[in-house]
């Protein structure tokens, strides 16, 4: 029997993306349709349409003829006959309007899917993720339910303009007609799902968590945020094709949408068999593209910092978002994005390097100052805190600052404090390189400590000693012992642009202390590939069901670690033990800041 292969597809903002893979987890082969070059006549800008008031959207047609050409590519590159499934991701939050329950039925090969399908659409154009047009409708939201930090409770997010359930609200409120002739709604991700089974399918319940509808806990749609939307909460339940599907559990075995349409089959040869498996969104394909466990953390460092988390752990923030995981029932994944990342780190660098190092246009600064002061164990900095925001912040939520002090503490029976003292610079410049890494990482430890499983491993003596005392520490909607930051993930991938700097890489890993090491991955095709791992790992789940274990622990024993993942270093435990002791201190810093903040704006 030839080897069968199995398809990812990525449906982004600029692009359709789709990666082939055989049964050894091999690339096989890949298709890349870009948007504004493939289809120039639909006008748009990096894949949309940017209005006036913040109204960014994508026309629907355009995608639906970016699915024929690269299906038609695929075609010519491998034998479509061998594939035994179909996942993949699309952009979160955007929404498909049909003005049908179901798609019509033997579509014609000769013709194409946007000459058939464009009449089933109720609105032409999809709102896109970077729309920031619906704070009437964000606020409507969170005044519902009580608040921010409520809303968070419930849905695993605060208020975002882009998230679906804004949006859907702001069409019904601007645009009734289109919503009364609306029958269905999907994501995109259920919308590419629809395409290729040739008829609507559910929401996949993992990207209904970023609608700002959704109850995790309850695994159910909240009538208080529906009736936001539409006092006709029934209604909207119809709309949205309740209830979404989600991970397989004991009660509900996982099963395909359907075998793909027969349009595929008949126009460019797909297996008749080929079953489709439910699409995720773009960031919870990530998860899937790599053998992440519990407690285990992905690092993204490029010009902003995104961490993605699995966890067992259920503790919401309106600082960072909470989504059940795709694959992995009574699992979740936690999501916290800065806006600072490399960005700040270059000022630093550029500002080490002083003048003499300009390059010519299109020249990098070296970073060799840089990593030399991070790496100069000398160079002691154990009482120093710095904060540097040159783009205002999301986590803590404040402007731009840059800020640098000293710290020491005072003892007052059993709690500590810590007294902030501000500088102008630091003595010797050097440690800005220091202090710059170490807080960044520090803020990436502290926020997911939360979402941090308990450990049975012997505490440390700084958290035996800390148990003792009564001090508690604040980050953003939260307040612990201190010695509950204290916590460890169990490893730490690195992806992104600077984690191929040995020196940052090794200076965050000893401060976030993953106890079962620090790796570094290549992850220029996660998406789709997180679709191809979804579809075959499907695909066995569905046919050899007691031998296929869960998600993580199959793809954990499959993942090609020699070829996929570089192993970087073992978090130095002395270190990470030293960085305890900042903990307090970068509470204090981020407190003044927005405290400075509040004042400068009354």
């Amino acid at each position: 029997m030839s080897t069968p292969y199995y398809l990812g597809f990525d449906l982004s903002t600029q692009q359709l993306k789709c990666l082939a893979i055989d049964d050894q987890l091999n690339i096989v082969t890949s298709v890349s349709i870009e948007f504004d070059r493939n289809f120039p006549a639909y006008n748009t800008k990096k894949g949309v349409y940017i209005k006036n008031g913040g109204v960014i959207d994508a026309p629907v047609a355009m995608w639906l003829e970016a699915v024929d050409l690269c299906f038609s590519q695929l075609a010519e590159r491998i034998d479509l006959k061998r594939v035994q499934s179909m996942s993949g991701s699309c952009q979160q939050h955007g929404t498909v309007y049909w003005n049908c329950e179901h798609l019509p039925s033997n579509l014609d090969p000769a013709s194409t899917l946007r000459e058939q399908l464009q009449g089933s659409l109720s609105r032409p154009v999809a709102p896109n993720w970077q729309d920031h047009s619906t704070k009437k409708q964000c606020d409507e939201l969170a005044e519902s339910v009580g608040g921010p930090e409520e809303l968070a409770r419930i849905t695993g997010s605060g208020a975002h303009y882009r998230f679906s359930g804004s949006q859907i609200a702001k069409i019904h409120e601007t645009e009734p007609e289109v919503y009364e002739a609306t029958k269905r709604i999907s994501l995109v991700s259920s919308f590419l799902a629809s395409v290729l089974v040739g008829d609507i399918v559910p929401l996949e319940e993992a990207d209904a968590c970023g609608m700002n509808l959704y109850d995790l806990s309850k695994h159910d749609f909240d009538e208080t945020l529906l009736a936001v939307v539409d006092h006709d909460t029934a209604r909207l339940r119809r709309k949205l094709s309740d209830p979404p599907v989600g991970a397989p559990t004991r009660e509900s075995p996982l099963t395909s949408l359907g075998k793909v349409s027969k349009y595929f089959q008949d126009k460019y040869g797909v297996n008749c068999e080929c079953e489709i498996f439910p699409f995720t969104g773009d960031n919870l394909a990530t998860i899937c593209s790599l053998p992440l466990q519990k407690n285990d953390v992905l690092i993204s460092l490029g010009t902003s910092t995104t961490i993605l988390l699995v966890t067992d752990q259920y503790h919401s923030s309106p600082n960072y978002h909470l989504f059940i995981h795709p694959t992995v029932p009574g699992y979740y994944m936690g999501m916290i994005c800065y806006c600072n990342g490399s960005l700040a780190r270059e000022r630093v660098r550029d500002d080490l390097a002083g003048p003499q190092a300009s390059q010519a246009p299109g020249e990098q600064v070296p970073w060799t100052q840089f990593n030399d002061a991070l790496l100069d164990d000398s160079l002691s900095n154990d009482n120093e805190i710095g904060l540097y925001f040159p783009l205002g912040e999301i986590v803590p939520n404040v402007d731009a600052v840059t800020k640098r002090w000293t710290f020491e503490r005072k003892e007052n029976h059993s709690n500590k404090s810590i007294v902030l003292h501000e500088l102008d610079q630091f003595t010797p410049k050097r440690k800005d390189a220091k202090n710059i890494v170490e807080s960044q990482a520090l803020s990436c430890r502290v926020r997911i400590s939360p979402l941090l499983s308990d450990e049975t491993d012997a505490l440390s003596e700084t958290q035996v000693l800390s148990k003792k005392e009564n001090t508690q520490v604040t980050f953003d909607y939260d307040a612990f012992p201190l010695w509950t930051y204290a916590k460890r993930p169990n490893r730490a991938f690195f992806v992104g642009g600077a984690s191929k700097n040995d020196a940052i890489v090794r200076t965050m890993a000893n401060v976030i202390g993953a106890r079962n090491g620090n790796y570094r991955l290549e992850t220029p095709n996660s998406c789709a590939l997180g679709g191809c791992y979804k579809a075959m790992w499907s695909w066995l789940k569905v046919h050899e069901p007691t031998t296929t274990p869960s998600f993580d622990v199959w793809l954990n024993a499959s993942f090609n670690w020699q070829r996929d993942c570089e192993f970087v270093c073992q978090s130095d435990a002395a270190k990470w033990e030293q960085s305890n002791g900042k903990i307090q201190a970068l509470s204090e810093a981020e407190a003044y800041v927005k405290a400075l903040a509040q004042s400068q704006g009354q």
